[in-house]
């Protein structure tokens, strides 16, 4: 059998990912296998699995097996695109041998259809090869002057009247008020471009510009390509309405004739980018379960509707297509036979397959629709069961038959047990080619209900197997959840919303329930487009009755003091407080973006009076003098032009320089730096961080004449917290140390960058030092790149409250390994998504050897209880009623509730076994 894996790539590691990557490597070469004789492959390993290691293997090889190393296009969501970037970069500097061919990948991620074109015309000896672009890039405006501008010269070609036309265009392109807005193009300018064809424009525009090098061809090829067969008698139309003179109207007529243009040519760029002549070896689409719908912009590159000719820009131009989900059972099966008919889009196969694509999913999907009827009739008979029927299936197989005992309700769910396993298994049968799926180890601890709290720990099966007690709500904080529940039985009595907020805002914080009442930043959550809230605050409504008791809510928590008691907020503090008294770090996600900024807040208050409190017992001072004391004993040691300042920093960096021994000067990096810079800059780092009350009460035994060799041995491990800080910012160094120059250059720019206004520094220099930092989706993307990576350090941010859009696609998993669902969820599979930020390879959790801590609290007897219990139901059945529909209505959540669980052996049978070879 001939090697599909390029000979490049490592055969194996000798470090803590040897497993992981000879698991990758088999994946890959599975993968290639597979891609011989068929369409594509789904590669939907759990998240954290390294899907993104296999997947450039699998592109490098492709890329690798032809005579002149093509390219691969990776097609991925916005927020991962730059991330995709890094991950590249640690790929190919610690997985490919020494002496690989030069392979190249995009700078940055793509986001427009004009740079990828001009990415795939590029000549072998510049292009880069891993060409990573964004879902919207294919969809996105056009915005290149220059090939607006291009399609004016062509719109002119071999037309009658041609030059007159010419002469107006650059008559009126002055610049940023002209015809096309770009300060660039002005009126000589112009005419010379346009009396000459557009694959000589970047030499022209040397000589027009005294030798200024656009860098690049700035019309891709592919435009002149297919000029001849576009349909340009629009922008043709148009420019025939040009001013010939100067007129007082002149800049209303220019503005229309700018705005006509712009759609015109904007209609025209879809067809060149569904013309364009292109060959390419794969394409890699991440999170591929956003094609499961048709009509969704994303699928219709693949799809075009009959309606639409200007969609299907990737039809006809890959030999083949490799998805990336982590979810493929979240899918209906018509919903994945959608995602896998995208496949579809390929070049035609040589030799063709011996049946065709959708006879193949055809049978895929008879055995997948057999599967869900089977299982829905098993989740309908055993949801009649009571928990005293449970122990009568211990005997439960494939062919046995059921106790002569057994009632009807028991012996129907037997037989419809028994009929589903055989249906799944008929399934998996038909799956197996398509999908690869492995599972990683379980190394979670799950802490729920009432054991979010300090000193009442209580592991639970992930499933709810075992009875979990929720937090009490105290007496004196019961009357606004009693309110709360009057108004959500009111509502629904009166044929309310499904989801009104009395269930579920209160449950989370007092300042969610609260939230309508300012009228602004009504959102629940970032990935909502509006109020979730259709009771209306109006006095005149027909739920006049529920607005009287969410007035009387209001008023009990009109003040600061009531909103800060709320028994969930206050556990979750709690418990995030111990984690960083102990020095961890800690991950808090909510749903509700009020929710984040009170817990933000309660936190940031909390970890402030505990400072001072500690601090103020060590000195023997009173609270109030403990910031001026804490400045007074900063200085003294760490400020710059103390007398201990020196010899701290230097210990610092003698510790540090081992570590980071291996790094040397590579004159071929422009980001080179050397084993002692790197432990310079991180020495520069820790001192900052030493300077911070927060250090200095954590990591060492304060007290008024605290002295530098009082110090190193706190840092060591002589502190309240038991831990050594030291050790971890070698372990630190270490790790920057093996990573690319563009990972640690971004790392160090994100410790040593633009500080905040929270930051204390003598330089003037770094990064927030806050404790406590909040994300959600009106933090700026970059603040939110930054905070990512810091967050990933043994440095501040220590505690992190973030909403959804910090539950995908990003690594949370370096320095942490508790989280806490403060929020639930009525999907489990989101549960999974967040809990997977820290659950990846390499990660913490892993490296010391302990589990990751999850953190599930609810309010006992609250509609919070309730939805606990239903999502726990929920996940144990999840992967067996595949696409099941995730209501929220209140029958079926009630009978979810009080089901019995799964009995393990049914479950056992009933799991999927998707993984590759070995």
């Amino acid at each position: 059998m001939p090697r599909l894996l390029t000979p490049w790539l490592r055969e194996s590691l000798d470090n803590e990912f040897a497993g992981d990557w000879r698991r990758q490597r088999r994946t890959a070469e599975d993968i290639l296998r597979r891609l011989q004789s068929q369409e594509g492959v789904v590669l939907a390993d759990q998240v954290g699995m390294g899907k993104t290691f296999v997947a450039l293997a699998v592109a490098t090889s492709r890329i690798l097996a032809q005579s002149t190393p093509g390219q691969v296009v990776i097609l991925v969501p916005a927020r991962v695109g730059e991330k995709w970037v890094r991950e590249w970069g640690k790929f190919s500097e610690s997985l490919l041998r020494d002496g690989a061919p030069e392979l190249r990948c995009v700078p940055r991620a793509i986001r427009s259809g004009e740079d990828l074109l001009k990415a795939v015309d590029d000549p072998p000896r510049s292009r880069a090869h891993i060409v990573i672009v964004t879902y919207e890039a294919l969809t996105a405006s056009l915005k290149d002057s220059f090939i607006q501008l291009a399609l004016l010269y062509y719109a002119c070609r071999n037309r009658t009247g041609a030059a007159t036309t010419r002469s107006l265009i650059a008559r009126w392109c002055t610049g940023s008020s002209g015809l096309i807005r770009d300060s660039r193009l002005t009126t000589p300018r112009v005419a010379a471009l346009l009396s000459t064809p557009p694959e000589e424009w970047r030499e022209t525009w040397m000589d027009l510009t005294d030798g200024q090098d656009l860098g690049d061809d700035p019309v891709p090829a592919a435009l002149c390509e297919v000029a001849a067969e576009l349909d340009l008698a629009s922008v043709w139309d148009i420019l025939q309405t040009l001013p010939v003179k100067r007129s007082a109207n002149l800049d209303v007529r220019l503005k229309a004739a700018r705005k006509s243009l712009n759609d015109a040519t904007q209609s025209v760029w879809k067809a060149v980018l569904v013309s364009a002549r292109l060959r390419l070896p794969l394409l890699i689409v991440d999170e591929a379960h956003s094609l499961k719908n048709g009509h969704t912009r994303i699928s219709r590159l693949f799809s075009p509707l009959p309606d639409a000719p200007e969609d299907g820009a990737l039809t006809g131009i890959f030999d083949r297509i490799l998805l990336l989900t982590a979810t493929p059972f979240e899918l209906g099966h018509s919903e994945l036979i959608n995602v896998l008919s995208r496949l579809d889009a390929i070049r035609p196969m040589r030799p063709k397959p011996a049946e065709a694509l959708d006879v193949r999913l055809d049978r895929l999907r008879e055995a997948l629709q057999r599967a869900q009827v089977t299982a829905l009739e098993l989740d309908a008979s055993w949801g009649r069961l009571s928990p005293a029927d449970l122990a009568d299936f211990d005997s439960w197989g494939l062919t046995a038959h059921p106790p002569t005992h057994l009632g009807a309700h028991g012996r129907r769910a037997w037989h419809d047990a028994q009929l589903a396993v055989k249906a799944r298994t008929l399934m998996r049968q038909e799956l197996r080619p398509w999908v690869i799926r492995h599972n990683r180890p379980v190394r979670r601890r799950y802490n729920q209900g009432a054991a979010i709290l300090p000193g009442a720990e209580q592991t639970a099966d992930p499933a709810c197997s075992l009875p979990v007690a929720g937090l009490k709500i105290p007496e004196d904080s019961v009357l606004p959840f009693l309110l709360a529940a009057r108004a959500q039985a009111v509502a629904e009595h009166h044929g309310g919303v499904a989801r009104p907020l009395f269930a579920y805002g209160i449950a989370s914080s007092y300042e969610a329930f609260l939230r309508l009442e300012d009228g602004a930043d009504n959102l629940d959550s970032d990935v909502e487009t509006g109020a979730s809230d259709d009771m209306a605050d109006d006095p005149e409504s027909p739920h006049a009755e529920v607005h009287w008791y969410r007035k009387e809510i209001q008023s009990i928590l009109r003040d600061e003091d009531s909103r800060a008691r709320h028994p969930k907020v206050a556990a979750t503090t709690e418990r995030a407080l111990e984690l960083w008294c102990a020095g961890e770090k800690c991950l808090v996600f909510c749903w509700y973006i009020k929710t984040t900024a009170a817990l933000h807040s309660a936190l940031s208050l909390k970890v402030d009076l505990l400072i001072r409190a500690r601090a103020s017992e060590s000195l023997g001072i009173p609270v109030d003098r403990v910031d001026e004391e804490l400045e007074r004993i900063s200085n003294r040691l760490l400020r710059a032009d103390s007398g201990n300042y020196e010899r701290i920093k230097t210990d610092l960096i003698d510790s540090f320089v081992t570590a980071a021994g291996r790094l040397t000067i590579d004159d071929a990096e422009d980001e080179a730096m050397s084993g002692r810079e790197l432990a310079e800059a991180v020495a520069d780092v820790a001192i900052r961080s030493l300077r911070t009350p927060a250090c200095l009460v954590r990591y060492t035994n304060l007290r008024v004449d605290l002295g530098a060799d009082d110090l190193w041995r706190g840092i060591s491990g002589t502190n309240p917290s038991g831990v050594n800080l030291l050790a971890r910012w070698v372990q630190f160094v270490e790790r920057l140390a093996g990573a690319t120059a563009l990972e640690r250059r971004t790392v160090l720019d994100a410790l040593l960058g633009d500080q905040g206004d929270d930051s204390s520094d003598a330089s003037g220099r770094g990064a927030r030092l806050s404790t406590v930092r909040r994300a959600y989706g009106q933090t700026r993307r970059e603040d939110r790149e930054r905070l990512i990576t810091v967050f990933n350090t043994p440095f501040a941010p220590d505690i992190l409250v973030a909403s959804s859009v910090m539950g995908e696609g990003i690594d949370l998993h370096q320095e942490c390994r508790h989280v806490i669902h403060h929020d639930l969820d009525w999907n489990p599979s989101r549960l999974e998504q967040r809990t997977g930020r820290l659950d990846r390879i390499g990660a913490l959790a892993e490296r010391v050897s302990k589990d990751i801590e999850v953190y599930e609290p609810f309010l006992a007897d609250t509609h919070d209880e309730k939805m606990f219990r239903v999502v726990k139901d929920r996940a144990g059945w999840f992967d067996i009623v595949m696409g099941r529909a995730i209501g929220t209505d209140e029958r079926e959540t009630d009978a979810e509730e009080k089901r019995v669980p799964l009995h393990p052996l049914i479950q056992e049978a009933l799991s999927m076994d998707l993984r590759g070879p070995g």
